[in-house]
């Protein structure tokens, strides 16, 4: 796995509802398998709005209290995002500015990074995938708070990248901006006659890039030999400074997508949000439900229907299927793909009832098939099998798939009773009022089916055990943890695939599995094993998933 130091300013951290726009970029990251160390400024103005503050207090800026104070907004914003990461299933870790030790010196208010403890970020990345920290704000040697100058978030994720350069750890920085590239002139003032770059010297990037970014970061990068990557949220290209100038001839995210999805519960409704957040680059162009007249209120309440029979129409780019049961999903996502239409499925039971027909019609029309959130929520585990099977054969996969039953299983544990574990889970909006799928198997052997069709294409399973979760069942070890675990393993007899409760030693890393949590174990011959970890339950991991899939899509679009 690469590591990324990848930096949010004031300019797309707009309000705190833009929170949720760079955790997707993060999730995008994280499950394109990078360790990702996540740079966060304040929202934008608050920074100057503190500074008002400040001089209506002392009538001056240069109070020592001042830094303390406009430190606040990094520290807010950080935080708030590194909650809203854990939401989404993302596993983070928040340090401060001491924790990492970043030190500065000079002026308070324009002062030089100079020393970091990268240790305290590498230890922290080999437990969890995102580490989150404060920009623009250092200490001095006395321990007070110290700026970086403005756009000083910049020189933070530069001068990380440097200090785990020298640690032993290459790690790229990438800024995200409002702009989706650095252009000869302003594309906001002269949009038809701007000329965007792929790659600019940092000759050239010192003489154009700035305000875009920090002139102190750019110097800074090009006195250590390091390339900075700026770039706009979602995109499939960047401009890079450090190397060549060259322009930019591919367009990239060529135009705003629009997309069918059915459903709108729990899940559905989420990802409709989400949708609406993403508006400069999604449209929603129809909603399928079962009856439309329900939510009125909704802000798409407009764009519901319940025909399915007219709903496979090849007028968007993308089908969204957040449905239950086999029909009509299967049906619609065949349609789809048929038609052209990219798709994504979080419905495990659909996707695997017809797996080979979705196959065959996405191969015959060249859209794109994708069904992440069916397998693991928004734990990446479909994207490392992908990852794995395209230069190693695979042994095993052995893995915690069903938040549903993991969370109960952690809640017996802790002494409560089958039915009030189960009774928490529906409340929290982990189960179903009917949660049998969950508890006899059904849900876990789809998603298992979908994970050794990638595995092991075409092969049928010589041994298939399937075990149930029950009151009588749940008996917890002493000294060992109870989990139920998928399995499917190539032996000397075959394919033999598992269904059921296990015990394991107390230290296994499936039984790391908390809550909602799902973790994945894949083994390959050549003896490596890849570990997979996220939350696999809730409408918050499962739309992230769905988005991720949703723009992932949209970037391999064209025209």
């Amino acid at each position: 796995m690469s590591t990324l130091v990848v930096k949010f300013g004031g300019s797309v951290l707009t309000s705190e509802a833009a929170l949720h726009r760079a955790v997707s970029e993060v999730y995008r990251y994280v499950r394109d398998a990078h360790k990702v160390i996540a740079v966060i400024s304040a929202f934008k103005g608050e920074t100057d709005q503190l500074m008002r503050l400040a001089v209506g207090y002392t009538q001056a800026s240069a109070s020592s209290a001042t830094p303390h104070l406009l430190a606040t907004g990094e520290m807010k914003a950080a935080t708030l995002f590194a909650m809203a990461c854990e939401r989404s299933g993302i596993v983070t870790r928040f340090r401060s500015v001491a924790e990492i030790g970043l030190t500065a010196e000079g002026d308070h208010f324009n002062a030089q990074p100079v020393t970091l403890k990268a240790d305290v970020l590498v230890n922290d990345l080999k437990a969890c995938d995102l580490v989150v920290v404060p920009g623009y704000v250092a200490e001095n040697a006395a321990g007070e708070p110290v700026l970086l100058g403005r756009g000083g978030s910049d020189l933070t994720a530069v001068f990380i990248a440097k200090s785990l350069r020298d640690a032993g750890v290459e790690a790229r920085v990438r800024l995200n901006k409002d702009v989706d590239a650095v252009y000869d002139i302003d594309p906001n003032t002269y949009p038809d006659t701007a000329k965007p770059y792929a790659a600019l010297s940092w000759d050239e990037a010192e003489k154009i890039a700035f305000p875009v970014v920090q002139a102190k970061a750019m110097k800074y990068a090009h006195e250590h030999g390091l390339e900075v990557e700026v770039a706009g949220m979602a995109r499939g290209y960047e401009t890079v400074l450090g190397a060549k100038t060259a322009e930019r001839k591919t367009p990239g995210f060529a135009r705003k997508i629009r997309v069918a999805v059915m459903g709108a519960g729990g899940v559905g409704s989420m990802f409709l949000q989400r949708c609406l957040e993403w508006s400069d680059l999604i449209e929603v162009d129809r909603v399928l439900v079962r009856d439309p007249s329900k939510r009125r209120d909704h802000p798409l309440a407009g764009k519901f229907t319940s025909d399915a029979r007219s709903f496979a129409r090849a007028d968007v780019d993308v089908f969204v299927d957040i449905g239950t049961g086999v029909s009509p999903s299967a049906e619609l996502l065949e349609q789809f793909l048929k038609l052209g239409v990219g798709v994504t499925s979080a419905n495990k039971q659909a996707v695997a009832a017809v797996h080979g027909k979705l196959k065959d019609a996405a191969k015959a029309s060249g859209a794109a098939l994708t069904f992440s959130a069916s397998v693991g929520g928004g734990a990446p585990v479909i994207e490392a099998l992908l990852r794995a099977v395209k230069s190693h054969k695979v042994k095993s996969i052995a893995g915690v798939v069903n938040g549903t039953s993991n969370f109960v299983i952690d809640q017996v544990e802790a002494g409560k009773t089958f039915d009030a574990a189960m009774d928490e889970a529906r409340r929290l909006g982990f189960a179903e009022p009917d949660s049998t799928a969950d508890l006899d198997g059904t849900d876990v052997g789809a998603k298992l089916r979908l994970l050794r069709e990638i595995a092991f294409p075409g092969v049928t399973p010589v041994h298939v055990e399937v075990g149930a979760i029950t009151a009588e069942s749940l008996v917890i070890p002493k000294g060992k943890g109870l989990r139920y675990v998928a399995r499917a393993i190539m032996t000397s007899k075959g394919l033999e695939v598992s269904m059921k409760l296990e015990e394991l030693p107390a230290d296994h890393y499936l039984v790391g599995a908390k809550g909602e949590q799902n973790r994945a174990i894949i083994e390959l011959e050549n003896g490596e094993f890849w570990y997979v970890t996220g939350k696999g339950a809730g409408a918050w991991p499962t739309s992230e998933s769905l988005l991720a899939d949703t723009l992932d899509i949209a970037r391999g679009l064209k025209g």
